[in-house]
């Protein structure tokens, strides 16, 4: 997996009505017609350092299944 932020598993990325920015970052407070991590990388020369996963993209523990108290 790439070091890049993901934006679309990002808690503060959505979608705007917008058809001429379409894209938005709810942390930072903009909307463009490119990624909000491509934006801040452009602007800033760094990576997006706002990224926070989306918990249902978090990897869980698989479950134990011989475990007793499931029974």
């Amino acid at each position: 997996m790439s070091d890049k932020p993901a934006c679309l598993k990002c808690v503060h990325y959505k979608a705007s009505w917008d058809p001429k920015n379409p894209r938005a970052c709810k942390l930072y407070g903009f909307s463009s017609k490119f990624l909000p991590s491509q934006v801040v990388k452009r602007e800033t020369g760094t990576e997006c350092q706002g990224f926070k996963m989306k918990d249902h993209f978090k990897k869980s523990k698989p479950l134990d299944l011989n475990d007793e108290s499931l029974w």
